[in-house]
């Protein structure tokens, strides 16, 4: 807290890594439902207690990590809102002046694949006041882009900048930007 206190505000990000890999870990292994960067992490007996007779499917919790999770929801979770770790990351790059693009395959769902369940799972980071055909580039390689399009459908120039804020979808208090690129495997990014 010390440290905390002798530097810019602005700079600091309190952050549990040991905590973020603890809950992505239990999410992973079906013990419980968590949103990365949220202070969200809902058990099975949370959700019985919640009307959902099956606890969402959700596998038991032994008691030691029942007791973990409770310890990181009192410490961490309920005093931060998170555990940090995607705003350090958010941080890093608004400091480094560079814009995070997640390659995404389908602008309905943001998945990047053939998993639809994971939306903006894999990210590029780009200078500030890159073009979106710079962008596509960066992704694609030489592939030929036959239009880039954005939130809506509404076509996007080449030489339009990327930068947050612009084509805001306001997710989760991210401001969003996505461009579509449209080759022969029709790749889309999206920005934010």
């Amino acid at each position: 807290m010390k440290i905390t206190k002798q530097q810019d505000p602005n700079l600091v990000v309190p952050c549990s890594a040991k905590a973020e890999l603890f809950l992505r870990k239990m999410a992973k292994q079906g013990y419980i439902r968590y949103t990365e960067g949220t202070e969200f992490v809902d058990t099975r007996e949370d959700l019985i207690a919640d009307g959902d007779p099956d606890g969402g499917g959700l596998k038991e919790l032994d008691e030691k990590n029942k007791a973990t999770i409770e310890e990181f929801r009192d410490m961490i979770l309920f005093r931060y809102g998170s555990t940090g770790v995607v705003q350090v990351l958010s941080k890093a790059a608004e400091i480094l002046g560079l814009v995070p693009v997640f390659p995404v395959r389908n602008t309905t769902t943001f998945s990047s694949g053939s998993d639809t369940k994971v939306a903006f799972r894999d990210c590029v980071l780009v200078k500030k006041n890159s073009t979106v055909g710079e962008v596509a580039r960066k992704i694609m390689g030489d592939a030929p882009i036959a239009y880039v399009e954005g939130v809506g459908s509404v076509r996007v120039s080449e030489d339009a900048v990327v930068s947050p804020g612009k084509n805001d979808l306001g997710q989760r208090q991210r401001q969003i930007n996505y461009v579509r690129e449209v080759s022969d495997d029709k790749a889309v990014t999206e920005t934010g």
